[in-house]
């Protein structure tokens, strides 16, 4: 593959990181800095919509441990008691007009919540993959 030159300025502190870590692990502080960006920048695909492709660049930037707190979200479990009635109400038919906009709202949130998940578990994928192709592992 062929490399790029870069004239990067770091910060000091982040150049003193990246020097022990390179010097913990017996390598060069430049590979340990294409590594790090190896396993957090992730490989979108190219036909993703540019507005769901900027969303993924920039949840990218958080840390695994954020990623992993959205990847697990639930309802509490008073919003799932709730979601429950409503769905139960909506299958028989049964929902008054504050409820029908109630169970709209619950919808979209769901809807919400369960996207983030997606991307939180794309990227937590994409990192574990680029970890491992890094390692030498398949």
């Amino acid at each position: 593959m062929p490399a790029f030159e870069l004239a990067l300025a770091l910060p000091e502190n982040l150049y003193r990181r990246a020097e022990r870590a390179a010097r913990l692990t017996h390598r060069e502080v430049e590979e340990i800095l294409i590594s790090t960006l190896e396993a957090t920048l992730p490989l979108l695909p190219d036909d993703l919509p540019s507005d769901l492709a900027s969303n993924l660049a920039e949840w990218a930037m958080l840390d695994d441990e954020a990623l992993r707190a959205i990847a697990s979200a639930l309802l509490s479990p008073q919003q799932q008691r709730r979601f429950s009635i409503l769905l139960r109400k909506e299958s028989d038919g049964h929902l008054s007009q504050s409820e029908t906009q109630e169970w709209k709202a619950f919808q979209r949130e769901y809807l919400r919540v369960s996207r983030n998940k997606a991307k939180a578990h794309f990227l937590l994928n994409q990192r574990a993959k680029a970890g491992a192709s890094l390692e030498g592992k398949p």
